[in-house]
């Protein structure tokens, strides 16, 4: 018949106790194996998106422009104006440029299909995740070109609202907050290219 033991013999007992030191050394370092694992998943995805918007904003700057209303050719500010000529930088003091407004459109929502699922398809290179509506096209006056040329706009692609999937890592992301999508990235350059 085993004898009961009092509670300071069994703290002093050190049997088991490399087991147990084990167990936890363990347990803390695969949560950091996969602590690493899912920020660096992470960050390979915020690097896609990032991409994504630059090769849409490269391939956007060589289409005809997906939003409407954005002016083909650059006004004169005044075309009564004998100063204000045609063929001078937009740039000139004497501000020859009429500016535009600026113009955006959202994928599924005002854009112009062909040429905007041209840009998308650029972008579903680098990330496949990404979906019409997640894509937005802006074109902006940026002050550059002649009087009577081509227009040449700021254009900008953003990327918002791609979800992102993970583990342990998108139960901390979607607490309180509910962050469930990777932050917006956005690409821009000049439009002199724009195809007419």
């Amino acid at each position: 018949m085993a004898r009961r033991r009092s509670l300071p013999d069994l703290l002093k007992d050190t049997a088991g106790s490399t087991t147990i030191e084990f167990v936890i050394i363990f347990v803390v370092f695969m949560g950091i194996v996969f602590f690493v694992v899912e920020v660096t998943l992470y960050m390979f995805f915020m690097a896609s998106l990032e991409k994504a918007s630059e090769a849409g904003v490269r391939a956007a700057v060589v289409s005809s422009p997906v939003a409407p209303g954005v002016p083909l050719v650059i006004a004169k500010e005044d075309p009564g104006d004998p100063t204000q000529i045609f063929g001078y930088k937009c740039s000139h003091v004497s501000a020859p440029c009429a500016p535009f407004p600026t113009t955006s459109c959202t994928g599924a929502t005002g854009c112009t299909a062909g040429d905007f699922d041209r840009i998308l398809q650029h972008m579903r290179r680098f990330n496949g995740q990404i979906q019409a509506e997640d894509v937005t096209v802006t074109y902006s006056d940026a002050g550059i070109g002649f009087a009577g040329g081509p227009v040449a706009p700021m254009v900008t692609v953003t990327v918002s609202g791609v979800p992102f999937q993970a583990g342990i890592l998108e139960l901390v992301l979607q607490g309180p907050s509910g962050i469930a999508t990777l932050p917006a990235r956005s690409a821009g350059m000049t439009g002199e290219d724009l195809a007419p």
